[in-house]
Formats: C-alpha cells, structure tokens, sequence
C-alpha cells in the first residue's frame, strides 16, 4: 500500500482500509485495487461508490466519499461459507472504528453516519461467493 505517497485522499484511505483488513486474522489478501478475479479466501475488495466534494470557506473543499468494503468467501456450501465468513462483519468494522482517521488518511470516518453493511450472495470475477459489503462514509478536507 501507500503507492501514491501517502497523505490524504481517497486512495491513500483505500490502501489504508485494506492495510487494515490485512491486521484483522485470516484475512488472506486485501490488494490496493480490486482484482481481476479472485484466488484466496477470503479476500477483501475496496473502491470508492459515491460522495460529493464541496467547497468552503476560506478556500477549504470538503471530500464526502463513501467507499465499499467487500468481504468474500467462495460459495460452495452456503452453511460452511456462512459461519466461515460471518465473524469477519464485525471484526473489519471494529477494526476501521479503532482507527477512525485511518491512518492518517481522512480526517475522520462519519461516525454519525457510521459503517453500513449488506450481507449475503456477492459475486467475483464470475465466482459465486457470500460475505459482506461494508459502506464506510469518511470525510476528507484540503485546501484548494
């Protein structure tokens, strides 16, 4: 990660994000930019969805990015892939809450907002898989 240099932006923040799915046990690959397709398991996926920048006063853009956090497991036998990637919802999650500037990268996660998921049937690079897509909301602001 940190390919760009660090410091703030959206990037920056996604690399940060993946660095930290890599700290949290048995996630086995979280890369800077979404793959092509998938090869371990489980694996996290992180891009940007939505957001706005906005300017302000005094010559200040704020940066409202909602960026997506994929968590997924090979579908083969939904009991076993459930309870194999159910835990990882909530240890990713407390993982981003316990650095809520990630890294350094954005000046904070929304907390208001806080970190919204779906769980269920996901696919990958033409895999079937179940897991987790997690919406995390931060907030970034820069001079313009």
């Amino acid at each position: 990660a940190g390919m760009n240099g660090g410091g703030m932006g959206l990037q920056s923040a996604i690399e940060a994000i993946q660095d930290i799915c890599l700290t949290v046990s048995g996630v086995r690959a979280a890369p800077d930019y979404p793959p092509e397709a998938a090869n371990v398991y489980p694996f996290v996926a992180c891009y940007a969805t939505t957001g706005a920048f906005r300017g302000g006063p005094a010559g200040v853009m704020t940066a409202l990015h909602t960026i997506a956090v994929e968590i997924h497991v090979a579908r083969k036998e939904l009991p076993r892939d459930v309870a194999a990637v159910i835990p990882y919802g909530e240890l990713v999650a407390a993982a981003l809450l316990t650095l809520p500037t990630l890294s350094g990268t954005v000046d904070t996660i929304r907390a208001g907002e806080g970190i919204t998921y779906t769980f269920g049937g996901m696919a990958w690079g033409g895999q079937e898989t179940v897991g987790w897509r997690l919406l995390v909301p931060v907030k970034i602001q820069s001079t313009l």
